[in-house]
């Protein structure tokens, strides 16, 4: 009767394993198929077939394409505050603090604090006194009382996206990270290089280096941003900062592009290690918005350190606005940092105050490339 019974189980769950199994190796497949390609497009002859050299400025990424995911976000983001009666709560007491928000959750602090900044940008909350309020908008169209209340996709509340909103410990890439180690490391440099690699050809349209030789890029990842500055001014000497894991990585992009003599890797953790010193510009691209302010404040001053008197730190980042919400693909990335790293993306006077605390002044704003900018600091002379 047993063997019976096993056999009928086995008839039933056998079939669902093979799918799950095919599943897995068709992404595998997929996955290999994609980095194969990849690597096939990342050289110079790449650059030269898209006539890239015959461009006066990198023009930006398309915004449909950019922002489909910060699309997703926000409408997960909104779906989750409908489904829990967050805007509810609100409306029946306008002026709630972030705090009285984050109580009623029962979600921890930097989760609560991303939210509200896609609320803000989406135009669910405003700015209420000296808390928040939901908008007319969402009050025809969101409550769940309204019979105008807009049909949204179901809120995706997995046990450990839910785990993470109420606990704030995230596991994976950043635990990893703050011990020294890389998660999946070719796959997360392949997809940063994307980002990177045009932000380094808009840093060199901006005219800041054209004074500066000797460049340091903190965890450079494949090195796009010094890739791109090379190629475009053959006297700078650089080096590239990472995890010794990545410098392979780094190293092989590198070569791809018939750099590998004037670009150095050095394999290190930028935390707890000594950087290059007497260094006439720092860069750090998409690095502060994946920490916290403590963190933040331990690479700027490790920075000011390396830096030789009138070196510049050099910050690129989509940041927030001061004066008003958004935008909002910046508010859904400040999402993603809290739920997967340590940080979030920050508003302008937010990282200014950073860099001023650890002794950088003249520090300016300059628009980079889409929602990017670059936060430049002077190291004094005196």
């Amino acid at each position: 009767m047993i063997s019976l019974i096993l056999s009928y189980l086995a008839a039933a769950i056998i079939p669902y394993v093979l799918f799950f199994i095919g599943m897995r190796f068709a992404r595998r497949r997929r996955f290999d198929r994609y980095r194969r390609e990849y690597w096939t497009r990342q050289n110079t002859e790449a650059l030269k077939k898209i006539r890239f050299w015959d461009l006066q400025r990198i023009p930006e990424p398309f915004k449909l394409v950019t922002e489909l995911e910060s699309l997703q976000t926000t409408l997960q983001t909104i779906s989750l505050s409908v489904e829990l009666g967050l805007l509810e709560f609100i409306e029946k007491n306008p002026g709630l603090t972030e705090e009285q928000i984050e109580k009623y959750l029962g979600f921890s602090h930097r989760q609560v604090r991303a939210a509200i900044e896609v609320l803000l940008a989406s135009k669910v909350i405003k700015p209420n006194e000296n808390g928040y309020a939901i908008t007319e908008q969402a009050r025809v169209y969101l409550l769940k009382e309204s019979p105008f209340l807009e049909s949204l996709p179901p809120p995706v509340i997995a046990k450990r996206f839910l785990k993470i909103l109420k606990s704030g410990i995230i596991k994976g890439t950043a635990n990893k990270w703050s011990k020294g180690k890389a998660s999946v490391p070719e796959k997360w440099a392949m997809q940063q290089h994307l980002y990177s690699f045009p932000l380094g050809f808009a840093l060199y349209d901006l005219g800041i280096l054209q004074k500066t030789k000797n460049i340091v890029d903190v965890a450079g990842g494949t090195g796009a941003v010094c890739i791109a500055l090379a190629l475009m001014d053959s006297t700078f000497e650089m080096k590239i900062i990472e995890l010794p894991a990545s410098i392979g990585i780094a190293e092989k992009m590198i070569s791809q592009y018939g750099l590998s003599d004037r670009i150095k890797c050095i394999g290190m953790d930028m935390f707890t290690n000594d950087w290059p010193e007497n260094v006439d510009a720092l860069l750090f691209t998409n690095i502060f918005h994946d920490w916290d302010d403590d963190q933040c404040q331990i690479l700027s001053k490790k920075a000011f350190e390396a830096l030789r008197p009138g070196g510049l730190i050099l910050i690129q980042e989509a940041l927030l606005y001061d004066d008003k919400p958004g935008p909002l693909w910046t508010a859904h990335w400040s999402m993603a940092m809290a739920l997967f790293m340590q940080g979030r993306q920050f508003h302008v006077r937010e990282l200014k105050s950073i860099i001023e605390a650890a002794g950088f002044r003249d520090i300016q704003i300059h628009p980079l490339l889409g929602y990017y900018s670059s936060l430049v600091g002077v190291k004094p002379n005196h």
